[in-house]
């Protein structure tokens, strides 16, 4: 049957699943309106969380449209298909033979529908230390540890005719597409995962993963001016660096999702916001992260085929599109409670592959020119100005936030809930 489990994607090329916490990048510092999430000097800041996403089943395709994850391939094996060469070199010879013989309204092979149920179960927990090393200037790091459980059903279903045509042509059936015939009629889903194994891959019915994700270190500053009488106006800058500490994709495993992004990465944030009463505060920020080139090991595919064989695995030249991020937000209360509002735009520009095997380097590109909008709400309970009065024991944030999609395009369909919580030393 050669590659006849060329239809079966990998999740992670359809959904680009990427798993990435910030450190602390939301550190506040008490008694400093305007500049909030700058530790004073010589003071150490702890922060754990931990994030759940809801079960992936869809994901956003090229149109904008949700779409389950499944749905590229559902795939059916009809005539037109096969005569491409997309089911294999056999079944392609098969399909050109019998248009030659007998009456071609007759002998037009249907041999079923190949259908896939794909679902991803996500989660980190996160840990991160940021201490004050100047009264300007907090740094920091961070680690999560991921969990992944990625589970695909195959089935296949419909009427296969094979049998059905060589009964039609019967002594027209030379021995050789006799013997083709009876080898398409067996085709079914057992058939299908077996050319797959064949072929060296891991898991094909569930994949499973717990690790360290990727660790993340930077740096922050700002600083304070007063546009309007009353009226703060902060300004903050953060460079960070990614370590690709991560579970990244692997190329002989199937349905893995990357945790980790797999390359260095250098990332510019800047964060400027506006107290417009002491109980409202609106705000933009930016993210630019630049990618570096990474020696990856890739399947380079022969055409059109997704699952490659075994002996196509080589060193390649993976040259990550960046990433920029956009968001604008606002946050009100006053006291220890405050509640915030964000809207931001996720996007990953498209990635180039490049190496020595002669092979279809764009299909290892597909899909991954990506955009997610995403609109958060979240709540804060911050205790640090109740501590610094003696009304409250311990100096810390307690913070809820849920993050839901708005749309996006070659993107997963993010929906996530974290909690995170934050409090301070002193070891002056």
């Amino acid at each position: 049957m050669g590659h006849i489990g060329c239809h079966l994607k990998k999740l992670a090329r359809v959904a680009s699943l990427v798993v990435v916490i910030g450190a602390i990048s939301a550190v506040w510092l008490p008694g400093r309106a305007g500049a909030q999430s700058l530790l004073p000097e010589g003071i150490i800041a702890w922060q754990a969380g931990y994030r759940s996403y809801k079960s992936q089943s869809n994901a956003f395709d090229s149109n904008f449209q949700l779409r389950p994850i499944g749905a590229d391939y559902t795939i059916s094996f009809n005539n037109d298909m096969l005569l491409s060469g997309k089911a294999g070199k056999d079944l392609q010879r098969l399909a050109t033979v019998l248009e030659s013989v007998g009456d071609p309204s007759e002998t037009r092979l249907d041999l079923g529908v190949l259908k896939q149920h794909v679902s991803a179960d996500l989660s980190a927990s996160i840990f991160g230390l940021a201490y004050g090393a100047s009264p300007d200037l907090t740094i920091f790091f961070g680690v999560p540890w991921t969990t992944a459980d990625v589970k695909n059903r195959v089935e296949f279903s419909g009427t296969n005719n094979s049998l059905a045509i060589l009964d039609k042509l019967g002594n027209m059936a030379f021995d050789e597409l006799r013997q083709g015939l009876e080898k398409a009629s067996l085709l079914d889903a057992a058939t299908i995962r077996s050319s797959i194994e064949s072929e060296n891959y891991g898991p094909i019915d569930r994949w499973q993963y717990s690790g360290i994700g990727d660790f993340v270190i930077g740096a922050k500053t700002g600083f304070n001016v007063e546009v309007f009488d009353g009226m703060p106006f902060a300004i903050e800058y953060s460079p960070s660096m990614n370590l690709p500490t991560g579970h990244s994709d692997d190329p002989d495993l199937i349905n893995d999702v990357a945790l980790g992004k797999g390359y260095i990465a250098i990332a510019q944030s800047a964060n400027e916001r506006i107290h417009v009463t002491p109980f409202l505060l609106l705000g933009l920020d930016q993210m630019y992260s630049y990618n570096f080139d990474a020696r990856v090991q890739r399947r380079v595919p022969e055409d059109s085929e997704s699952v490659v064989a075994a002996n196509r695995k080589t060193n390649v030249l993976q040259n990550p599109g960046d990433d920029y991020e956009l968001g604008i937000f606002l946050e009100l209360g006053s006291g220890m409670l405050r509640g915030n509002m964000r809207v931001a735009s996720h996007r990953h520009f498209a990635d180039k592959y490049s190496g020595s095997v002669v092979g279809n380097y764009e299909k290892l590109s597909s899909n991954s020119d990506t955009e997610l909008i995403t609109h958060e709400v979240g709540v804060t309970i911050n205790t640090v100005d109740a501590y610094q009065r003696k009304e409250f024991m311990i100096p810390l944030m307690a913070r809820l936030t849920a993050s839901f999609p708005l749309t996006g395009y070659n993107s997963p369909n993010f929906e996530y809930y974290e909690f995170s919580l934050t409090s301070f030393l002193d070891p002056r």
